[in-house]
């Protein structure tokens, strides 16, 4: 067997030499990638928008150059609000797949794996937040993975899938494929080819290009259907690829769905809606305003944090007129004013307060609740907005995330109805505290977060333009029949006129419905926007919706968590999801490693080990397999055992197979030996049902699982609980267990999931349905 490839993918913070847009591998003995030791043979990109999200698809194929087998550092920075949700590498012609684990056992395991000199490779959450002694968060936005060997005069592949939503802004959506390197000179591909599907229920328009490196051909267009591609060879990677486009002003909501009939899972369905109110946004552009912007000069917001923040600045400085008031706090550790108050926005006095900020030194911590409070001060005034530019980093006054949050939601709160200022957080960098910053935009405002290499224009155009214009006081989406929908999620908080408002949820039953978006602005209706539809009973178009619904149910319990605590019942469901939907959160990580590895007794076709222990004497240890295979052992003097890994071949049927061992001693003597390995690639077969169809809350339920011989451990979920243990029950000949239904479970139908293992580590869920009644 070869040395497997490692992959292991950390949340860290990068030094900018290994920021890498497109992905790089960096050999270890380099500072910047070298394509005469390691080049870019190959890239495909494939990009489909669908509704506004987004599924990249990146495949590259590295070629080593050398005579030497190499190691690497793979890099790659991901744009906006992306995610990892689907990662593998090569070995050779076999593909190593992540799978999807509880964080602290994939961490466990990759240590246990990695101690024997075998390559695992590990990916954890760019969202996991750590705290250090002093309670200050970190956080990370960056991938990188450590690749090895790579073959002389060899290739490695690596593929990569990310997904994230591109938001509409007055009708505009942009996207961008992030290519060109931050520090370095650009990679050239000798085969590159990307290709672009836009789709969307709303009617398409005005849709362009922006690239000019890559001149993308347009290959199908049509009102709701966009098609481009592009292929080259010897392609300098030197220019981000970029498309906008507009959606035309409708009025009817729109509504997606999912349903795959054979699965036993729920429908999911997006209802999204234009918000309509052109007028009104029309007097509040030209309504005078108060702006109170908050630039932090901490040290954490050096380099080019620094340079968008002010790139912010002026840019919302120099869109006010001389109607409106301004003021500019600086703040770090303290917090110094560009003037004595809010003034006119004449040029002089915009002009005045940039020298200001220009002539302000970085130093200190962040102590951004003693910014908030003298912001409360200034923008006291009705129709007034706090602008904040940071990274939302805490270091100092109350830097505990939920702690603060409270703070602020008390300080909001205490200020009269009509005075409390609109919250707009442009979140800059990497390392940006994205749900905090969210959640101080939530307070009558909105939140931008910009990445070190994604272009920053379009979304400070559309911040810019959105100050002075008052969002919706609520956004409302009703579905018909209510007792159909459930677990219904908005994607986003943007409340303004021309923004794209939407929710995903679950759907049970196929049929018809209705759904009906309203608008409310001071206590009174503005808008309802109402439509009809039919939920398909099966239809498997839409594939980014099942998981876009589950990363909204884990970003409902991680907020849930941030406020009150983390608790286990919501990590359970958080783990569930993240491994049913393969995305990566707090509480997960991808593993990619040879799946026999995880399975150290019953073994699927793959990649198993054979460890035998024999007498001290034995000298050597040869194996001989059924399948032709004749392999040597290694003695690993740490655990006394002899060891070699094998392939079995995929058509090795399932059941016991006999292994033969010729085993000599020092003293030449040879011994001969079997030993039976057991093949087991088919999951058990798992049939659940329940003592009763209805429960009230408080009231206990007995299921009965019958399983496969080889099951080793069943257990049983019902959501606000934690996992019960199935145990074999002599008396009744059969798996039982009790589950008592929460009394704080409100009245619906829920599923209780039934997920068991065996030995072989193969996994068959199910899920049985139960009605809790009033």
């Amino acid at each position: 067997m070869k040395r497997l490839t490692i992959l292991l993918f950390l949340a860290q913070i990068f030094a900018c030499a290994l920021c890498a847009d497109s992905g790089v591998i960096i050999p270890t003995d380099k500072q910047t990638p070298d394509p005469s030791i390691l080049a870019l043979s190959e890239m495909s990109v494939d990009i489909v928008v669908d509704d506004g999200h987004a599924t990249v698809s990146v495949r590259q194929v590295f070629r080593n150059k050398t005579d030497h087998v190499l190691e690497g550092a793979y890099s790659l920075v991901l744009p906006g609000d992306a995610a990892i949700s689907d990662f593998a590498v090569w070995d050779g012609v076999v593909r190593i797949p992540g799978v999807i684990l509880e964080r602290r056992r994939a961490g466990q395991i990759y240590d246990e794996i990695r101690n024997q000199a075998i390559d695992p490779g590990l990916l954890q959450s760019d969202e996991v937040t750590q705290s250090n002694a002093e309670g200050e968060a970190k956080h990370s936005a960056a991938f990188t993975a450590k690749i090895a060997p790579i073959p002389l005069q060899g290739y490695k592949r690596i593929e990569v899938q990310y997904r994230q939503t591109i938001p509409v802004e007055q009708l505009a959506s942009s996207f961008v494929l992030p290519l060109k390197p931050t520090t370095y000179a650009p990679e050239t591909a000798e085969s590159f080819s990307v290709t672009i599907h836009v789709r969307d229920p709303q009617t398409l328009s005005d849709f362009k290009i922006d690239s000019k490196t890559y001149p993308l051909k347009i290959t199908r267009q049509s009102a709701h259907d966009i098609e481009a591609s592009f292929a080259g060879t010897n392609v300098r990677l030197g220019e981000d690829i970029s498309f906008d486009y507009r959606l035309r002003n409708e009025t009817k909501p729109a509504v997606q769905a999912y349903r795959d009939a054979t699965s036993g899972d729920p429908g999911y369905f997006e209802t999204s809606a234009i918000l309509q109110d052109s007028k009104q946004a029309e007097a509040d552009a030209h309504a005078p305003k108060t702006v109170v912007v908050l630039f932090d000069t901490s040290l954490s917001m050096q380099w080019e944090k620094l340079e968008r923040s002010f790139q912010s600045l002026e840019a919302m400085l120099r869109g006010l007129h001389p109607a409106d008031k301004f003021n500019v706090l600086v703040f770090n550790s303290d917090v110094s004013a560009a003037n004595a108050g809010v003034i006119a926005a004449t040029p002089d006095a915009v002009a005045k307060a940039l020298d200001f900020v220009r002539a302000s030194p970085l130093r200190g911590g962040t102590n951004l609740q003693r910014a908030y409070t003298e912001a409360f001060a200034e923008a006291s005034a009705p129709g007034s907005y706090i602008a904040l530019l940071s990274d939302g980093e805490l270091t100092e006054g109350a830097i505990l995330p939920a702690r603060f949050g409270e703070w602020f939601d008390a300080a909001w709160n205490k200020l009269p109805v009509g005075n409390r200022p609109h919250i707009y957080v442009m979140a800059i960098g990497d390392d940006a505290n994205v749900r905090l910053c969210k959640r101080l935009a939530s307070h009558a405002g909105m939140m931008e977060e910009v990445r070190s290499t994604e272009p920053v224009e379009f979304k400070l155009k559309a911040f810019v333009a959105s100050i002075g214009l008052k969002p919706f006081d609520g956004v409302d989406l009703t579905m018909t029949p209510p007792n159909n929908f459930d677990l219904v999620y908005r994607l986003g908080q943007n409340n303004f006129p021309g923004t794209k408002a939407a929710w995903v949820g679950e759907y049970k039953r196929p049929g018809a419905g209705s759904a009906s978006v309203e608008t409310i602005r001071n206590g009174q209706q503005q808008a309802n926007q109402s439509t009809s539809f039919t939920l398909p009973v099966n239809d498997l178009g839409h594939e980014y919706l099942p998981a876009t619904w589950a990363r909204a149910r884990v970003d409902a319990l991680l907020e849930k968590m941030d406020r009150e605590g983390e608790d286990a019942a919501s990590i359970a469901e958080i783990i569930r999801l993240s491994r049913k939907y393969k995305f990566v959160t707090p509480y997960t990580s991808f593993l990619a490693a040879p799946r026999a590895l995880l399975r150290p007794r019953l073994i699927r076709p793959g990649d198993p080990v054979l460890r035998v222990r024999t007498d001290a004497s034995i000298v050597s240890v040869i194996a001989l397999f059924p399948f032709g295979l004749t392999q040597p052992l290694r003695y690993l003097k740490a655990e006394d055992i002899w060891q070699t890994r094998f392939l079995a071949p995929t058509d090795l049927p399932d059941g016991a197979h006999v292994v033969r061992l010729i085993l000599r001693d020092r003293d030449g003597h040879v011994y001969r030996e079997k030993k039976s390995f057991v093949i087991q690639s088919h999951p058990p077969v798992v049939r659940a049902r329940l003592d009763k169809p209805r429960a009230r809350p408080g009231e206990r339920i007995s299921l009965e699982v019958r399983a496969s011989q080889s099951t080793r451990t069943i257990t049983a979920w019902l959501y606000g609980e934690e996992p019960v243990a199935i145990r074999w029950s002599p008396s009744d000949h059969t798996n039982t267990g009790t589950l008592v239904v929460p009394t704080t479970l409100p009245a619906g139908r829920y599923s209780i999931h039934v997920t068991a293992e065996d030995m072989a580590h193969n996994v068959s869920h199910q899920e049985v349905p139960l009605e809790v009644v009033p």
